[in-house]
């Protein structure tokens, strides 16, 4: 049942929802070389769509996180602590190259919730909610894009560290709007981040 697609019939069931209230606030990284912080791509990603169409008949997807922890993880260590004891040395570069910003909810977004036992009420595989498998996440989201509930995106756990990540439709970016950005080096709380996570900063 891992691999279970999403089923005929599925754009009119019951979906398990969240509401992002207005005035909530995200992190997102993004490399400085794309000047729009809500800006968005839909090369493949864990929530991306993966319908051989014109790219402009594919839906983009923008993402955030909760903490800078979860924004970091996800965008720059990634696995690279995989089988590694001991410092992790980053070369500095890497985040000065990239930029920090937080992001505003101006308007309710409505989410499909796979946290906790979301996915479970509504027949969501666990390899969805848990990326491991991205293909079969894919498929996923191509059905909760298509939902007639026209949902704003996915919120789920990060499966690095269970921090709260969002997915957020293109749609629904209109929601959003950026409060300020600054070099990743410089982000508040990304020292404790570093120290917390034994990573090295090094100039090569």
């Amino acid at each position: 049942m891992g691999n279970a697609l999403p089923p005929a019939g599925f754009e009119t069931a019951r979906l398990h929802l969240h509401v992002v209230a207005s005035g909530s606030r995200f992190g997102r990284i993004y490399l400085d070389r794309y000047p729009d912080p809500l800006g968005f791509g839909k090369t493949p990603s864990r929530f991306s769509d993966p319908r051989r169409r014109k790219p402009a008949n594919r839906f983009g997807v923008l993402y955030m996180g909760d903490t800078i922890k979860v924004c970091f993880l996800e965008a720059v260590l990634r696995d690279q602590r995989d089988g590694l004891i001991g410092d992790l040395a980053i070369a500095e570069s890497d985040l000065h190259n990239r930029q920090y910003a937080q992001i505003e909810v101006i308007a309710p977004l409505k989410m499909v919730d796979l946290r906790d036992d979301g996915a479970i009420k509504m027949g969501v595989p666990t390899d969805v909610a848990k990326s491991s498998k991205q293909s079969l996440a894919r498929e996923w989201a191509v059905a909760f894009h298509e939902h007639r509930d026209q949902v704003d995106g996915i919120i789920y756990p990060s499966r690095l560290n269970g921090h709260t990540n969002l997915a957020v439709f293109d749609r629904a970016i209109g929601k959003l709007r950026a409060v300020g950005a600054t070099r990743l080096i410089r982000a508040p709380g990304l020292a404790n981040v570093l120290d917390d996570l034994n990573v090295a900063i090094v100039d090569p």
